[in-house]
């Protein structure tokens, strides 16, 4: 095998560990900034255009720079990219964490600062990063001829790294060590492809690119260029709104659980490697790369609205429903797990597949001059990034914010039928594009409402009904079952219900009626209401502050209680005690900086993606710091991990089940007395007229006498910001008292 072979192959191998760590940063990164910005969806779609703002411009200096470098300069400079990108990894968990995050955090109140402080922390290795292709383009391409091949196959290794540190990354690195780790492993990565580049040393006589003498320089004109770079721009933004559409419908089916994001993210890498990978060797025999270019994109967008379709199908089917819709189970059966992931596998796979075709054709149609290699890669792979950009903004902040996943995914499938349309409408061999067309509309007739998609999804059955609220910052349904009892479902796992339960009675009512005077008190999460409503059971309370980061769950109530429903929702809403605000709790609490008597969380799962930021050390710190003098913390208590965590905090802790209370100074806590107050008018009224059974109530308080810790107890096993273990629940064994 010749030099230049093993030399390529080696390269082409160090290319895949880049695309490997990058997908980890990406991960890794997105949380600890939104540490800064805050866990709801417009401050993580804040944060992701910019990591895509600095790729783009990465791409946008190699059309400046690339093409003046020689082969062998190219590879040089490639291999100190990753090596500073690897030491900027090194240094971003104190930079994000103790600089932004903690010293900073108060710059995140306005939406234009988390976008310029995420682009200003992210433009130097996603800068490196956007270079990378073009650089190795320019380092590895020997022949113009062979060109596209090359660059695809390229491409193809480095999305297949990405792929696969995506899927390492989210499902074991992450949750098995924590994001620093997983952040240094990344870095580690870096170091050896970045070494490994700078001593793979071309010959001076590699440095000469061969013309081909079959090229159509005409083919690769600025005015053909440039409308191949609309295209891609096009289809760039078609595959992240398809990207968007299918995290919201799995990550509802897999109940909002801390791997979903992973799962989809690298399912649809490893589809369009593959992809990349077919389409760079079957390139050559590509007769029209236009024509071929729209084909597939309609195809792709058909693909994946028809996925969506046929799940909508399956879920009403009984057999498919039982394992497609499970939304009241504490750990998902390992039997659902596997049907919807197979789900995510065989439909995403094609669809993301057919997009990963089509990048080889456009560099086939625009590669033709030696000189422009690089160039040429770099506004391709700009106009693409501009395009997943704008994909991002209007299908995560408009279309689902306006429409819902129905009106995104009917949208995602306009807009495929766009490219058929253009091929119809300038190609005479239009039977293909036309039978698309009809299958299209078809489709689009077919395709059911917000409320039909989401309620057969929910299991939701003749007898039941179901009003459903969706926009940009998630998907809140309140079901209503046979016996006329509510259940709010948030994301697709159950939040809580009405009447308000037990549970959450308890966990709202407890802080208030145990603090001598509880003036002012935060929660945060809503949900149903029950949590907050319950916060306001004390009569000496004048504010009930509570924060939900799901929008739509505040619309569902007020429609509830517009409709007649009552159950303290007309009081929750409607008393000056009660504040209720969109937003997030956690960030809320560490950005406002106010002070008060009680704190306390709604129930949530803790294997729910971002639960961890309210279950770590860092938020039970702060939960401290914002208490007044003799102010009480309360928590729900699910697990032993959450337990060492409290206590490793709290100098005097109260463990009642299922709650923890945790205070500076010793806690009054008398469960008899606590019970006997349950008889005083006003309570029993609040208490009634949200129809709770007082009578379970009060065996709650008797139950179980109460653990009383009087000393913080130190523990190694314990949920962090930087690694919260509970929530990667596959990783770490979590022993539950729920």
């Amino acid at each position: 095998m010749p030099p230049s072979t093993i030399r390529g192959a080696a390269i082409t191998a160090l290319f895949f560990l880049s695309g490997f760590s990058a997908l980890i940063y990406q991960i890794a990164w997105q949380r600890l900034l939104g540490l800064f910005g805050g866990a709801d969806t417009v401050a993580a779609t804040l944060v992701i255009c910019a990591f895509l703002a600095g790729l783009g411009l990465g791409s946008l200096l190699a059309v400046l720079a690339a093409d003046g470098l020689s082969r062998r300069r190219a590879l040089n400079w490639f291999g100190l990219c990753e090596l500073a990108i690897a030491a900027y990894a090194a240094l971003s968990v104190p930079l994000f964490y103790d600089v932004l995050f903690i010293g900073l955090v108060e710059l995140s109140r306005s939406r234009t600062l988390v976008f310029a402080v995420a682009f200003v922390s992210l433009i130097v290795p996603t800068m490196l990063m956007g270079l990378s292709l073009p650089l190795l383009s320019r380092a590895l391409v020997d022949d113009i001829g062979r060109a596209a091949r090359r660059i695809g196959v390229l491409y193809a290794i480095n999305t297949g790294g990405a792929a696969a540190g995506a899927l390492v990354g989210g499902l074991w690195l992450i949750g098995s060590f924590g994001y620093q780790s997983a952040i240094l492993v990344g870095a580690v990565l870096n170091a050896i492809v970045g070494f490994g580049a700078l001593a793979t040393r071309l010959d001076r006589g590699e440095d000469h690119v061969e013309p081909s003498p079959a090229a159509d320089r005409a083919g690769g004109s600025n005015a053909v260029l440039h409308r191949w770079c609309l295209l891609v721009f096009a289809s760039g933004f078609l595959a992240v709104a398809i990207q968007v559409c299918w995290y919201r419908l799995f990550g509802v089916m897999m109940q909002g659980n801390a791997y979903g994001f992973a799962v989809v993210l690298g399912v649809f890498l490893l589809g369009d490697a593959l992809g990349l990978l077919t389409g760079a060797l079957l390139v050559d025999r590509v007769s029209d790369p236009r024509r071929t270019f729209l084909l597939l994109q309609g195809l792709a967008g058909l693909l994946a609205v028809g996925g969506a379709y046929v799940i909508y199908q399956a879920s009403g089917v009984e057999t498919w429903r039982a394992l497609l819709v499970n939304v009241d189970e504490f750990v998902v059966p390992p039997r659902n797990v596997i049907a919807v992931m197979t789900l995510i596998v065989a439909l995403t796979l094609i669809a993301s597949f057919v997009v990963g075709f089509t990048f080889p054709l456009a560099q086939r149609a625009v590669q033709n001059d030696p000189e422009l290699i690089g160039r040429r890669v770099g506004l391709i792979q700009l106009a693409n990034i501009a395009g997943n950009s704008l994909g991002g903004l209007v299908t995560g902040l408009a279309l689902l914010r306006v429409f819902g996943s129905s009106g995104a995914w009917l949208a995602v499938l306009g807009l495929a039928l766009c490219f058929a349309l253009h091929l119809a409408i300038g190609d005479r061999r239009r039977g293909a594009a036309l039978a698309m067309l009809a299958a299209g509309v078809a489709l689009a007739l077919a395709f059911p409402g917000n409320i039909g998609l989401w309620s057969r999804l929910h299991g939701v059955t003749a007898a039941q009904s179901a009003d459903i609220g969706e926009d940009h910052t998630g998907l809140a349904v309140l079901r209503r079952f046979e016996n006329g009892a509510y259940r709010m479902y948030i994301q697709g796992h159950s939040q809580s219900c009405l009447p308000v339960c037990t549970v959450h009675a308890f966990l709202g009512l407890i802080g208030p009626l145990v603090h001598p005077e509880p003036r002012e008190v935060l929660v945060v999460g809503v949900a149903a209401g029950g949590t907050p409503y319950m916060a306001g059971i004390n009569p000496q309370t004048s504010l009930v502050r509570a924060v939900e980061i799901v929008a739509p769950s505040l619309g569902l109530l007020r429609r509830f209680a517009g409709a007649g429903g009552g159950l303290g929702i007309d009081r929750l809403l409607s008393d000056p005690h009660f504040h209720l605000v969109v937003g997030d709790g956690r960030h809320d609490l560490f950005v406002e900086g106010l002070s008060y008597d009680v704190i306390e969380a709604d129930a949530i799962l803790p294997r729910t993606a971002h639960s961890g930021l309210l279950y770590s050390r860092e938020y039970f710190e702060r939960m401290r710091r914002a208490l007044k003098p003799g102010g009480i913390a309360v928590q729900w208590a699910p697990t032993e991990r959450t337990i060492a965590t409290f206590r490793a905090v709290f100098p005097h802790v109260v463990y009642a089940a299922p709650a923890l209370l945790g205070s500076e100074r010793p806690i009054p806590y008398d469960p008899a007395a606590l019970a006997r107050r349950l008889d005083e008018p006003a309570i029993r009224g609040h208490l009634e007229a949200a129809q709770v059974n007082i009578d379970e109530l009060r065996s709650v308080y008797v139950a179980k006498p109460p653990v009383v810790w009087s000393a913080s107890a130190r523990s190694p096993d314990v949920n962090t910001d930087l690694w919260p273990r509970d929530e990667y629940y596959l990783n770490n064994p979590m022993v539950t008292r729920w």
